[in-house]
């Protein structure tokens, strides 16, 4: 049986590490603030204890330790769960935790940092385990940021009994319009981790920028299981949301494996770089057209796909491991959805896709950026488009953040926990 959970998303603007002594009360504040409004559990961003670019030089323990039993004392004043980001210091290393405290002011667990990001890795140990949070609310899915970038760790979390996914962050934006800010968490991926995962997602972003070297785009967000949004903030300046989501009992999705997916050996006449041309109708993609179009090669390396893999956190995940770098999928998905699961599936795993959505008759292709290249029309039924298949075997989406190298890592850890 399902039951409501009223969640809470704090926005707040980012400090500098030097300057979190004097901004906590105003953050403590705003907690108080955003507690009043009596939700069971409220999110806050990533490394809002103490900041999230520390610099090489140690945490110290004792700031971390006094702000978090501050915390801890709202919770229980409150009866609200928070969630927080932390610096977790573990010896001689420091973690990017997502921090738990339960409605009783006790600490009911955290959740580090798995996929570092460009220079976070400076300073910040890689967590090593999936599991979600036991809790007086249900089982939490905490996940920290970048995280949110590697499909299998959110649905790790669900398959192990996660009733809602919970992410502290610090979305930067991409800085090509300081009018516009970009993401492609906050833009795509919030809600498709939501929906193919059949759990809602919150995230708790932060506005404005830090140490001169990161703006945050804002853009909290809360999302039921279905993928829709319920509530998000602004991009600039501080902002609580708050939104009831529906929690079901933990359950684990039944995954398409790779096996489902037939794999294409590329042929000797077939180049990495290349362009084709699709058509519904392969008749119709004659040699005279390929001439004109300047489109010799077909796509005969692609993996087939359909609806359940594409919509699968799990499946086109597990073919990119086998070696997938083109999938090619024939779609009845609804349109929306189906263009928000092809590119996010692109973006993720650093491939390209192309889908015949079958109820509009039109083809689109997507690039491993996660950006359509191009899509058909009535007027255009014959789509042509480039591939450079070496764009696959890049898988940095910032300097020193790889995503294949994540993914794979994430498949390791997931193996040793079910041995």
């Amino acid at each position: 049986m399902s039951s409501q959970l009223r969640v809470g998303a704090l926005q707040l603007q980012a400090h500098d590490r030097s300057d979190f002594e004097s901004r906590w009360p105003a953050i403590r504040s705003a907690v108080e603030r955003s507690l009043a409004a009596k939700p069971d559990l409220l999110l806050l961003p990533e490394a809002t204890i103490p900041a999230y670019i520390i610099g090489e030089t140690p945490v110290d323990a004792k700031q971390v330790d006094e702000a978090v039993g501050e915390l801890s004392a709202l919770a229980r004043r409150f009866g609200s769960a928070i969630l927080a980001g932390a610096v977790r210091i573990v010896g001689e290393s420091q973690c990017n935790a997502a921090l738990l405290i339960d409605r009783d002011g006790s600490i009911a667990g955290y959740a580090d940092k798995l996929f570092l990001w460009h220079f976070d890795r400076r300073w910040f140990a890689a967590g090593e385990r999936i599991e979600p949070i036991d809790s007086s609310l249900g089982k939490i899915g905490a996940l920290v940021c970048a995280d949110g970038r590697i499909p299998t760790i959110a649905s790790t979390l669900v398959d192990r009994g996660a009733q809602i996914l919970a992410m502290p962050t610090a979305w930067v934006t991409s800085g090509r319009n300081p009018a516009a800010l970009e993401n492609l968490q906050a833009d795509l991926l919030a809600v498709v981790r939501a929906r193919e995962n059949r759990v809602p997602f919150v995230a708790a972003n932060k506005s404005g920028g830090e140490a001169g070297i990161a703006r945050y785009c804002g853009k909290s967000t809360i999302v039921d299981a279905d993928g829709t949004v319920l509530a998000r903030a602004a991009e600039n300046g501080e902002e609580a949301i708050f939104a009831t989501v529906e929690i079901a009992p933990p359950h684990a999705l039944i995954r398409e494996r790779a096996l489902a997916l037939p794999g294409r050996i590329p042929s000797a006449e077939m180049p990495n770089a290349r362009r084709v041309a699709v058509a519904f109708e392969p008749s119709a993609v004659t040699e005279r057209a390929r001439r004109f179009l300047d489109a010799p090669d077909g796509i005969d390396d692609a993996w087939r796909a359909d609806d359940a893999a594409l919509s699968s956190p799990h499946a086109l995940a597990e073919a990119r491991l086998h070696g997938m770098r083109l999938y090619l999928c024939e779609s009845d998905i609804e349109s929306l959805w189906c263009e928000r699961f092809a590119r996010a599936r692109c973006a993720e795993l650093r491939c390209y896709g192309i889908v015949l959505h079958r109820p509009s008759r039109t083809i689109f292709a997507v690039d491993p950026d996660g950006a359509l290249l191009t899509a058909s029309s009535p007027y255009q039924p014959i789509v042509s488009f480039g591939i450079d298949l070496a764009r696959t075997e890049n898988g940095e989406l910032a300097p020193s953040s790889d995503a294949l190298a994540a993914l794979v890592r994430v498949e390791q850890i997931r193996r040793v926990c079910e041995a």
